[in-house]
């Protein structure tokens, strides 16, 4: 039975019905941005059972308190760690939120103002002309906003970030003994086994005899409920004595230094985790998530479709540090966390993890924590973000070496800049593309298939039927493609935010622009070549524009917070002064290339030798190729292109290239996908 497709219009339409979307339809009701609004939200569970528990600090008369107290289920004044003596969080309280209460409150918001509810899950979000088209399993629903709170998609980790879990499992139980310190909250009890992570208890006294026993671990891997029932168990009766489950909560968290994926499609709007609600030290989320729903709901009414989360970076840099910590050396973590709230008061630790103490605070609170873990983490991620720089580092140095070699003795360097540019091609820039065949498997065992082989030549050959007959569309194409792929390259290699397909083509453009403008009177010597029109400039002009668009380029390092895009520009900018050749070769085969080189190694989890030997055969063929492209396009017969070697060199690059960027971007794709499986 095939299901009946609907496709239908909303004014704003919420992915997920968790806690992230009740906040933020609770401050569009306070602004009324509710009235008179068709408001969908799409999530597969139904959300009626209580499977989650949401806690945070705050002071009594704080907004976050004011606005959710009709949801607060329980709340302490008194905070004990370690099973140390309880201090008192005055002027705050340590306040708790049950998820049923959650769900039940956007069932109130949705009946209440008449909202629409589908139990489905979300396929795709696909960006059409002033709207959002919402694919799900059953329907097709279009939006002008669309609110995004699935869980967050990670970009692959840098060598200084760290990925860790933290999972929990508890048991609301009764105990024969009614437990003496209802007002107080053992927020971490580290007197459990460790397990090669770290681990601790969390208790809370819910009232009415009730207690939540809940086991944390903070781990590369989630604990299972057969490591955690003997651990709960001998803890509950060595403390409590004899005890009833009457309910178990289970649950998982991602605690991650990684950039956050966020592909941008207009209209459609990051909340929750995925927007980075989560603090990545902690996993606490509560509190941003309500402080986002109020700027965002603000701005809304404003007629502005966004609102960021404030990230300090000090506090970030603390995260990483943490984070590294307790994934290399886990035995470290319990020792951190004991001295921490052993040697600081305890609402002076949750200042500081509000991110709201002063450096000197920072200082005074770090000076209480073991020096020797926290030194080889600042080292880790010191000589991690040297050796991410050192390729764009040496190419500026070869770039301004070249330089000085160029203006000094130009015959020389005239012999240098062929034997350092062929050995690079065949080194680096052809096998990056020799493997393309192994792409969408990310396996190197798999067979060269004859189907592969047809398709690859039959792009290349109809790229080089256009070259022959429509040579000005062939270099459109050319220029085009290429930018596209330098900049989808470029920007996953740096990972910048918000990574969409524009921004790719964008700093294609800007790399290209610099080259060919730097270089104008070489470009329009190869254009005339092939017999396409000239730029009508002259070289000075193209050596102007060419140094607007660094500056650009310089800016938007500086926005991005990039010194491998910064270095990338400078090495551009003095490579102008250099023959066309060597500034092509520096960027395609020493950023370009190499960057497709280390991505391919990744995924495939493989040494330099393993991939380049399976690249062999084809790098053999594209020599082989090229010898041909010689021999066919030195015909005067057969095409304009016989009076230049590059302008055949760029011809033949052109041809194989264009089905190595349809196979690089599945890959892309396929890969990065591939990656997040391993997260989660």
């Amino acid at each position: 039975m095939s299901i009946q497709i609907q496709h239908n219009k909303v004014d704003y339409l919420f992915v997920g019905a968790g806690a992230s979307t009740t906040l933020l339809l609770m401050s569009m009701e306070r602004h009324g941005l509710l009235k008179d609004k068709k408001v969908l939200i799409i999530d597969p569970d139904k959300k009626k059972n209580n499977d989650k528990t949401f806690c945070f600090w705050s002071e009594q008369n704080e907004d976050l308190t004011l606005k959710c107290q009709h949801l607060i289920s329980h709340k302490w004044d008194q905070v004990s760690v370690n099973r140390n003596t309880p201090e008192y969080l005055f002027p705050k309280n340590y306040f708790h939120i049950s998820g049923i209460d959650v769900y039940n409150e956007l069932r109130r918001i949705i009946i209440q103002h008449n909202l629409q509810r589908v139990d489905s899950k979300v396929i795709e979000l696909v960006s059409i002309e002033k709207a959002v088209k919402v694919i799900t399993t059953t329907d097709i629903w279009e939006s002008t906003i669309v609110f995004d709170s699935r869980p967050p998609q990670y970009l692959p980790l840098k060598k200084e970030d760290a990925h860790l879990l933290q999972s929990f499992i508890g048991y609301v139980i009764t105990t024969e003994e009614p437990i003496s310190k209802i007002n107080c909250v053992d927020l971490m009890d580290f007197n459990v086994e460790q397990l090669d992570s770290t681990q601790f208890m969390y208790v809370l006294p819910l009232g009415n005899g009730n207690t939540l026993v809940e086991l944390t671990r903070f781990g590369l891997a989630s604990i299972t409920q057969k490591e955690a029932d003997p651990i709960l168990h001998s803890y509950i009766i060595q403390r409590f004595g004899n005890y009833k489950i009457h309910d178990t909560e289970i649950g998982c968290i991602p605690m991650s230094t990684a950039n956050i994926s966020t592909e941008s499609i207009p209209g459609v709007i990051s909340i929750g985790g995925r927007a980075g609600a989560i603090k990545p030290s902690t996993g606490y989320a509560f509190k941003n998530m309500f402080t986002h729903s109020e700027k965002l709901a603000n701005n809304l009414k404003k007629g502005i479709e966004s609102a960021r989360i404030n990230n300090i970076s000090r506090f970030r840099f603390y995260d990483r540090l943490l984070l590294l910590i307790l994934s290399t050396q886990p035995s470290q973590g319990k020792r951190i966390f004991q001295s921490l709230f052993k040697k600081n008061q305890t609402k002076d630790v949750l200042q500081f993890l509000d991110e709201k103490t002063t450096l000197i605070q920072d200082i005074r609170i770090f000076s209480t924590l073991p020096i020797k873990p926290f030194l080889k983490a600042v080292l880790w991620v010191v000589s991690s973000q040297i050796q991410r720089l050192i390729t764009p580092f040496i190419l500026l140095l070869l770039s301004l070496s070249l330089l000085f070699v160029y203006k000094i003795t130009p015959n020389i360097f005239h012999g240098i800049e062929i034997v350092i540019f062929i050995a690079g091609m065949f080194l680096i820039g052809i096998p990056h593309g020799a493997v393309d065949h192994l792409l969408e498997s990310n396996n190197l065992k798999v067979n060269i298939k004859l189907g592969f082989i047809i398709n690859y030549l039959s792009f290349t050959f109809f790229n080089f039927v256009l070259w022959l007959f429509f040579p000005t569309i062939a270099l459109l194409f050319f220029i085009g493609y290429s930018a596209w792929h330098f900049g989808q390259t470029d920007l996953r290699e740096w990972q910048p935010q918000n990574t969409n397909a524009l921004k790719n083509a964008s700093w294609g453009y800007l790399i290209l622009g610099i080259i060919l403008c730097g270089h104008l009177a070489e470009t329009n010597s190869i254009l005339g070549n092939m017999n396409v029109l000239k730029i009508p400039l002259n070289n000075i002009q193209g050596k102007e524009i060419s140094i607007f668009l660094a500056i650009a380029g310089f800016g938007w390092s500086i926005f991005e917070k990039s010194r491998k895009m910064l270095l990338t520009i400078l090495m551009l900018l003095v490579s102008t002064e250099l023959p066309l050749l060597t500034s092509f070769g520096l960027y395609f085969i020493g950023q370009h290339s190499l960057s497709g080189w280390s991505h391919l190694k990744k995924a495939m989890k493989v040494n330099n030798a393993s991939l380049y030997l399976k690249a062999l055969p084809f790098t053999i063929g594209a020599l082989i190729l090229f010898v041909t492209f010689i021999l066919l396009l030195k015909n005067d017969y057969l095409s304009y292109f016989n009076e230049n070697m590059t302008t055949i060199f760029f011809v033949f690059i052109s041809c194989i290239s264009f089905p190595h960027v349809i196979f690089m971007n599945k890959f892309y794709k396929n890969n990065f996908k591939f990656i997040l499986q391993e997260y989660f």
